[in-house]
């Protein structure tokens, strides 16, 4: 576990490395350009973040079907681990109710179907953050071209719209579903044994359950990106205006 954890700080320090060189050539460049820095730093971020949350959001869909051993976030009924009979424990603060309603678990053996649901719900996520960054790169080009408000930025401005309300809440409910279907295949029983008669199997181990909820958030921030989207469409018209003019 030592060697692989330096691995794989030895590429981030290298891609880090690569990227620091990159942006420092590019500033270079610009300077002698007249190009406005700030700008150029962020077109070169964002285009470095989409990206990588592309690359992200391949590599996990495949690592989820290919790996033996898979990272779920799973829902369970409200739980608290009891104490065995005869078992005392001080604490400064007591619980007075309530307990885990989800659990990060490591899971071997998981249904193809909740491997195709985790894997899709995690991959679209990170597509959201890349329809973000590439709006925000697009943006930052047209405006070094002296064309901020052009087409393309109003196009790009409601593909993000739609693409992080519907991404946005697809991502979360297939997720949930993923890691729904896992809770009830790790800790649904089929069969079990003790020692102890008068233990109780059923109060040491969590309950599986389904638990899927709507997210709001995307709703909000793609309502946003939409009202963007308006302004920007209202600019592209100012600017064609100010065209003829001239």
């Amino acid at each position: 576990m030592g060697s692989f954890s330096w691995v794989h700080l030895l590429v981030l320090l290298a891609v880090v490395a690569i990227i620091v060189l990159v942006v420092a050539l590019a500033l270079r460049g610009w300077r002698r350009r007249g190009i406005d820095t700030t700008v150029g730093i962020t077109l070169s971020g964002a285009a470095i973040v989409a990206a990588v949350s592309l690359l992200l959001a391949i590599g996990t869909v495949i690592t989820v079907l290919a790996s033996d051993s898979v990272h779920f976030t799973i829902p369970v009924n409200e739980y608290w681990p009891p104490l065995p009979d005869g078992v005392t424990v001080t604490t400064s603060a007591h619980l007075e109710s309530g307990g885990f309603t989800s659990a990060d678990v490591w899971v071997t053996g998981a249904s193809t179907a909740a491997r195709v649901f985790w894997a899709l719900g995690q991959g679209i996520g990170y597509l959201v953050p890349a329809a973000v960054a590439a709006l925000i790169a697009i943006t930052c080009f047209q405006l070094l071209r002296g064309v901020p408000f052009a087409r393309m930025v109003v196009r790009a401005a409601l593909v993000t719209a739609v693409m992080v309300l519907v991404g946005g809440v697809t991502a979360d409910v297939l997720s949930q579903i993923g890691g729904s279907i896992v809770s009830h295949e790790l800790l649904s029983m089929t069969a079990a044994s003790w020692t102890d008669p008068q233990q109780d199997i059923d109060a040491l181990l969590p309950q599986p359950t389904m638990s899927v909820m709507i997210p709001f958030w995307p709703i909000g921030a793609g309502l946003g990106f939409a009202a963007l989207a308006a302004v920007l469409k209202y600019g592209a018209v100012l600017q064609r205006d100010t065209e003829r003019l001239v």
